[in-house]
């Protein structure tokens, strides 16, 4: 659709406008900056000697005017690119006349002249008894806005070390959740989707949860707004048996429920609502689409992904890892290269038809949708399947399993149809160490598999210390290992997927 094509449009033109920005700092074109992050639709850079910005990126970009607020009551507009804007505030700061001029000699650029309304003081302090009172910090941005972060602690009870090793989560540090709140007229309902600034885990560089928390908030805040959330039911619905619409009405269910819990301390305020929401999401990243939030129909497993709806397909396929990263924390070249290995052996069985499930959901830009699971078209498929194969024969001499990263020498196709490969796995693969190979088998390639969902693997642990294990061996032909890492181990016996 138009919208669509209209978001992913100035979507990749802000991309491409941060990655003009990375490359002039490079060159040393502005050595002022010395710091800048993009979250959704904000853009923060560290100005030397001077303090911290925060450009609210425009819609429509690059036309619309994109508002910047920094130290003391700067504020700054203008339209144009991301280079453009900064430009605009480096030269009013380094303008004394300017009236939003900044006095490059501050040491601090927090401002404490204006006292929080009664409403959001109120807030503050709930937050700072739930959480702590160092937990809790509010900074003047302008005359507009406060900037409140929060250090919010991890409930992850029911997550494994591998979990969150797999999932991009540090779980003994908090979360600092950065929000833009009005400095007027601040209500639990005039808090929107835009007051989520950025999420973080201070101290570890490999957090991958920022995008897909930021969604959830955004939404939640949204809520808060509009009230609809008042009518919910906290009524269970049973867990289904089988993969259908019903799975995505149990989990949507669940979420509606979790937001009632949350909303239970809303006498607290929105910030204490806020905190509590986002401790019941954490352990739940894998049951919802990492873009949209949206509960999928087949039953969740351990890995987060991307759910089959147009747009998220799209907007994947269009800018992959810089707007979620769902699809690269456990894909190292040789766990890519192995599930290519399995992608054609399912493509290329006779059984194809019955065992290649999923079948690839690709898009293209421009051409749209060239593989759907809802039409097989193994036509297609196949010279596609082959030509990656080609690429592997041909670069695998020389780099091993790192093939993968030769996209350059892949059609459109061959690229986009590799991304899905590496998105829709949702089980954890790690190669094993040399002292924890079975020596039986005589081959180095060996590697652990975890699929369960933390919630089963919890129970299963509970059951182990009741009952106890015995160690078991179970084979399956290549073709199969597609499916059972998108869909779990199950019984086929006596099913056209018996062999």
């Amino acid at each position: 659709s138009s919208g669509i094509v209209s978001m992913a449009t100035r979507k990749q033109k802000i991309l491409e406008d941060l990655e003009e920005l990375q490359a002039t700092c490079r060159n040393g074109t502005f050595p002022q900056l010395e710091r800048t992050d993009f979250n959704d639709d904000t853009l923060i850079f560290e100005v030397q000697n001077v303090g911290e910005f925060t450009a609210c990126l425009a819609d429509p970009y690059p036309s619309g005017e994109t508002e910047v607020y920094g130290p003391g009551d700067f504020e700054f507009r203008s339209a144009g690119t991301i280079l453009d804007v900064i430009l605009g505030v480096l030269e009013e700061v380094d303008d004394p006349e300017s009236p939003s001029g900044v006095d490059a000699s501050c040491a601090s650029w927090i401002v404490s002249e204006m006292a929080p309304e009664a409403s959001l003081d109120h807030d503050v302090r709930a937050a700072q008894k739930m959480l702590g009172d160092s937990a809790v910090m509010l900074t003047q941005l302008g005359i507009e806005y406060w900037r409140v972060r929060l250090l919010v602690k991890v409930q992850h009870q029911n997550l494994s070390t591998s979990v969150c090793s797999a999932w991009g989560l540090d779980p003994r540090l908090p979360l600092c959740v950065e929000l833009r709140l009005p400095t007027s007229g601040y209500t639990f309902e005039s808090v929107g989707r835009c007051v989520v600034q950025r999420i973080t885990q201070e101290g570890f560089e490999d957090f991958a949860l920022e995008s897909q928390l930021v969604q959830i908030l955004g939404d939640f805040c949204q809520l808060c707004r509009d009230g609809s959330w008042k009518n919910w039911s906290q009524d269970s619905v049973e867990v289904p048996e089988t993969d259908s619409e019903e799975n995505q009405l149990y989990y949507e269910s669940k979420k509606k429920r979790l937001i009632v819990d949350a909303m239970n301390n809303k006498n607290s305020g929105f910030l204490v609502c806020l905190a509590n929401y986002l401790q019941l999401r954490v352990p739940t990243m894998h049951e919802f689409c990492a873009i949209c939030d949206k509960a999928f129909k087949q039953p969740p497993m351990m890995m987060r992904t991307v759910c089959a709806e147009e747009l998220c397909t799209y907007q994947f396929g269009e800018f992959g890892s810089k707007i979620t990263t769902a699809e690269s924390v456990n894909h190292p070249s040789e766990i890519l290269d192995l599930l290519v290995c399995m992608l054609t052996a399912a493509a290329e069985h006779l059984r194809r038809k019955d065992i290649l499930d999923p079948f690839p959901l690709v898009q293209l830009p421009g051409q749209g949708t060239i593989l759907h699971p809802q039409e097989k078209n193994f036509e297609r498929l196949l010279p596609i399947v082959a030509e990656l194969f080609k690429v592997r024969s041909m670069w695998g001499k020389t780099m091993g399993a790192s093939w993968a990263t030769q996209t350059s020498a892949m059609s459109p196709e061959a690229a986009a149809l590799l991304k899905w490969t590496v998105s829709s796995n949702r089980s954890y693969l790690a190669p094993l160490e040399d002292s924890q190979r079975i020596e039986a088998f005589r081959t180095p390639f060996q590697y652990l598999l975890l699929s369960a969902p933390p919630e089963k693997e919890q129970r299963f642990q509970e059951l182990k210390k009741q009952f106890g294990t015995s160690f078991a061996f179970h084979g399956s032909s290549a073709e199969n290992w597609h499916s059972i890492l998108r869909n779990g181990l199950k019984n086929a016996s006596y099913t056209k997927l018996m062999t």
